[in-house]
C-alpha cells in the first residue's frame, strides 16, 4: 500500500513539472514573440518614412537612405514594408519597389524559396515575388505551375497575372487546361485582369486549345473587351456546340459595339434556348433601336429565361424599350404579359402608375386606373394585391382594392 503512494507521489511530481514546464514555455515564448513584434514595430517606425521618400522620387537607390545588412528582422521589415505598399502603388513608385525588391536580394530569397520542400512556403515564395513584379522571376514561377500542390499553382497563376509580361501569358492560357473546373474558372480570371495583351494571345491559340477550354477563353475575352476578338467571336456564333454559341453572345455584349447587332439578332432565332437568352441580354447592352421588336417578339419564347433575358433587354433601353413592354402587357401570348408585367414591377413603373391613382389631377388618376386595370386582365395582380394592402394613402388602398373585385378590371 506504501509504495503505491509512492508511486502516487511521484506521477504527481511528474505531472506538476511538466505542467511546471509546459506553463514557463508559453511564458516564454509569449514574451519571446511578444519582444519580437515590438521591436519590428520600432524598426518599421523608423525605416518607413525613409522608404516611402525612396518611392515618392528621392535618391536612386533604397540602400542609400536604409542601411543594409543590419540583421534578419531589420530585412523581413524591409520587404515586409516595401510589399505593404506595393498593393496599391501603380507607375513609377511601383517600379521603385520592384528595383529595391532586386537590390535588396529579396527577389533571389523568395526565388530560392520556390523549391522549399513544404508546399505552404512555396505558395508564400510565389504570392510575395507575384507582388514584387520582377520580371526575373517569370522563369521561376512559370515552372511552378507544373507543381503537385493545386493551391501552389494557383498562386503561381497569380504571381504571373500582376507580372503581366507576355512570357506569362502562354502559361496560364496552358493552364486553363486544368481538369479541375473552378482552378480553370480563378485562371481565366487572372487572364481577364492582364487586359488586351492576354486576348491577343488567346485570339492567336484559340483553335488549339481542347473544347472543354474554350468556354472560359471567351469569357475571358468578353470581359477584356477587346475589338480584336471581334470576328472570332462573330465566328462562334455558329460554333457546332452551343455554350461557346452562347457565351460568344454575352462576350459581344460585353465588348458592346454596336455593329454587331445584326449578328445577335440572327442569334436570336438560334435553335438552343441558351443562346437566345445571351443574344437577349447582349442587345440589351447593345441598346439599338432596331432591336427594340426582335426582343418584343422573344418575349413569347417558351423558354423562361429568354422570355426574362428579352424584358430586361427592353428595359435597360429607356423609353422606347419601357412602351414595348407596356403594350406588350395586352399581347395575346400569356407568357409574354407576364414577363412584361415582372419587369414593369422591377423597373418601379407600376408604382408610378399606383401613385397617380393619388392625382389632383383627373386625367393622370384616369391613365394610372388605365394602366393598371391592363396589369389586372394580364393576372399578375401579386403586388397590386399587396400594395392595396400596404399604401400609405388610404384613397389609393381604396382604388386598388376595387379595381381587383372579380368583375372590375374592365370597368
Amino acid at each position: 500500500m506504501q509504495s503505491m503512494s509512492e508511486l502516487l507521489i511521484q506521477v504527481l511530481w511528474v505531472l506538476g513539472g511538466v505542467l511546471l514546464f509546459l506553463s514557463l514555455y508559453i511564458i516564454l515564448n509569449k514574451a519571446t514573440r511578444e519582444y519580437r513584434e515590438s521591436r519590428r514595430s520600432r524598426i518599421r517606425k523608423e525605416i518607413e518614412p525613409l522608404i516611402l521618400d525612396y518611392v515618392n522620387g528621392k535618391g536612386d537607390h533604397l540602400a542609400e537612405l536604409v542601411p543594409t545588412g543590419r540583421g534578419r528582422i531589420h530585412r523581413g521589415v524591409v520587404e515586409e514594408v516595401l510589399l505593404d505598399h506595393a498593393r496599391f502603388l501603380r507607375g513609377n513608385a511601383r517600379e521603385r519597389i520592384t528595383a529595391a525588391c532586386e537590390e535588396f536580394g529579396f527577389v533571389e530569397e523568395r526565388i530560392r524559396q520556390l523549391r522549399n520542400p513544404r508546399w505552404w512556403r512555396r505558395a508564400e515564395a510565389a504570392e510575395k515575388l507575384g507582388t514584387m513584379k520582377s520580371p526575373k522571376a517569370a522563369p521561376d514561377i512559370i515552372a511552378l505551375m507544373r507543381d503537385e500542390v493545386t493551391e501552389v499553382r494557383m498562386r503561381a497563376a497569380r504571381a504571373l497575372g500582376h507580372l503581366q509580361t507576355r512570357t506569362s501569358i502562354r502559361p496560364l492560357i496552358e493552364a486553363l487546361q486544368d481538369p479541375n473546373r473552378w482552378s480553370a474558372l480563378r485562371i481565366a480570371d487572372i487572364l481577364a485582369g492582364m487586359g488586351p495583351e492576354a486576348a491577343d494571345e488567346l485570339v492567336e491559340h484559340f483553335s488549339t486549345l481542347p473544347i472543354r477550354v474554350r468556354v472560359a477563353a471567351v469569357d475571358c475575352l468578353g470581359r477584356v473587351k477587346s475589338l480584336k476578338a471581334a470576328t472570332l467571336l462573330r465566328s462562334l456564333l455558329a460554333d457546332p456546340d452551343r455554350d461557346i454559341r452562347a457565351r460568344a453572345a454575352h462576350a459581344l455584349g460585353l465588348i458592346g459595339d454596336p455593329n454587331f447587332t445584326p449578328d445577335l439578332l440572327k442569334a436570336l432565332r438560334d435553335p438552343a434556348w441558351p443562346v437566345r437568352a445571351m443574344a437577349a441580354k447582349a442587345l440589351g447592352r447593345l441598346g439599338r433601336p432596331e432591336a427594340v421588336a426582335a426582343l418584343t417578339e422573344m418575349l413569347k419564347d417558351k423558354e423562361w429565361w429568354v422570355r426574362i433575358n428579352a424584358a430586361e433587354g427592353l428595359r435597360s433601353m429607356g423609353d422606347r424599350g419601357l412602351a414595348a413592354l407596356v403594350g406588350a402587357i395586352e399581347a395575346e401570348d400569356r407568357y409574354a404579359r407576364h414577363a412584361a408585367v415582372a419587369t414593369l414591377e422591377g423597373a418601379g413603373v407600376l408604382d408610378q402608375y399606383v401613385e397617380k391613382l393619388a392625382s389632383p389631377d383627373a386625367a393622370e388618376r384616369e391613365k394610372g386606373l388605365a394602366f393598371i386595370r391592363k396589369i389586372v386582365a394580364a393576372e399578375r395582380t401579386d403586388h397590386l394585391v399587396q400594395t392595396a394592402a400596404r399604401h400609405a394613402q388610404e384613397k389609393v388602398r381604396e382604388q386598388l382594392s376595387r379595381i381587383l373585385q372579380p368583375g372590375e378590371a374592365k370597368g
